[in-house]
């Protein structure tokens, strides 16, 4: 017959059990909601097919057939929930325009440079969201400026990351490096270059 103590020990291995198996897959599946995470929130903001006003670039010309898109993170410190009345109002004061659940950052003329919306699947920001993460993104073709497009996403990633005590972290969400930023500079040259011959060929 088993003892009371002899249960107890089954009970006590059985849960240790568990916690090792909890704590070694633990790492797999958090890579994986993030890789997925990620890939949900590029369809929503970058679908080819979506109409105009919703969360997809619209296409035409040069951009219908190529598309450079630069994301950036911006991810709570300590992974707490942003204040969403704070970071609606944060957006509205840096003069970006609200549109179908996220916020367009637009040039003088009123061309689309870059968008923000929530980095938490379905990327709507709205009063009843909750995220820790912002998710930014611009496609360098649709850019009329594409350098002067990625400082000016770069100088308001600074600007909300600090009002907001967050990360500038990269696509995969890593904490954006230098040689990031200088990767990011260089292809936004190389799409100027490539768009201005494009131009000259048309003409």
């Amino acid at each position: 017959m088993v003892s009371n103590s002899e249960i107890f020990f089954i009970v006590a291995a059985s849960l240790i059990f568990l916690l090792v198996l909890y704590f070694f897959f633990k790492p797999f599946f958090t890579r994986k909601l993030i890789q997925t995470t990620i890939q949900d929130s590029e369809s929503l903001l970058f679908n080819d097919n979506a109409e105009q006003g919703t969360l997809g670039f619209d296409a035409d010309d040069q951009a219908s057939i190529d598309q450079e898109l630069i994301i950036l993170n911006l991810i709570s410190m300590d992974k707490s929930i942003f204040d969403i009345d704070q970071v609606l109002m944060l957006l509205k004061n840096l003069n970006a325009k609200y549109v179908d659940g996220f916020f367009s950052y637009r040039d003088e003329s009123g061309t689309e440079i870059f968008r923000v919306a929530s980095g938490i699947n379905p990327g709507i920001l709205d009063l009843n969201t909750e995220t820790h993460i912002l998710f930014m993104a611009l496609d360098l073709y649709q850019a009329p400026d594409p350098l002067g497009a990625i400082e000016q996403m770069l100088n308001s990633a600074s600007n909300i990351s600090e009002k907001l005590h967050a990360s500038i972290c990269d696509q995969n969400r890593a904490p954006l490096s230098k040689q990031m930023i200088e990767h990011y500079k260089s292809k936004a040259q190389e799409i100027s270059h490539i768009k201005s011959l494009h131009k000259h060929t048309i003409k």
